[in-house]
């Protein structure tokens, strides 16, 4: 009894290792220029309304279709109210909440430049939710949307900011000079 099972076993074994396909979950990347405003100086002068503008870069791995979850590094540069430079980095966690409409999860580190103090070490999370489907044709995935981040600093200048905003992709600024292009050939 226990040598047919075995058999039976190493043939379902051997059936589906043999008929299993390979895994193509290449990574997918995308850069966009944040755009927004929101309330700043939160721990120090009270809350001042700012603009935000930035630059937010990622790179998702282990998917392989819309419906897949994918985790990845992201890089990121902004200046808040342009009294400050800030860049950094961390990790950023992909839930497909929808077919076209993911959720992405964000945490990491960043450095900041005052105008007079010098720099300051900080952590910040970031909730983003737009439009990033699967791109099945190259490395590149278009996306698009809006986000919602805190940012805290741990050094003497106390930064406290919620901020929030739209993230453009910045192929589509390129786009209308690959349509000339194409047009003028």
């Amino acid at each position: 009894m226990r040598a047919i099972r075995a058999v039976r076993s190493a043939a379902i074994l051997s059936c589906a290792l043999g008929f299993a396909s390979p895994a193509h979950a290449d990574p997918q990347f995308s850069s966009g220029l944040t755009l927004g405003g929101g309330a700043a100086y939160l721990r120090t002068r009270g809350p001042i309304g700012v603009f935000t503008m930035g630059f937010h870069g990622d790179v998702l791995f282990l998917r392989k279709s819309d419906h897949d979850f994918a985790i990845g590094p992201y890089v990121e540069a902004l200046t808040v109210a342009f009294e400050t430079f800030e860049f950094g980095g961390g990790v950023s966690f992909l839930i497909p909440v929808s077919e076209h409409f993911p959720l992405v999860l964000s945490a990491g580190l960043h450095a900041r430049a005052f105008e007079n103090n010098g720099w300051e070490p900080g952590m910040h999370a970031r909730v983003w939710m737009g439009s990033r489907s699967y791109n099945f044709h190259s490395l590149y995935g278009l996306a698009a949307g809006v986000f919602v981040e805190g940012r805290w600093g741990l050094g003497d200048g106390q930064q406290a900011d919620i901020l929030g905003g739209a993230e453009i992709d910045l192929e589509i600024f390129a786009l209308p000079f690959v349509l000339l292009y194409n047009a003028l050939r």
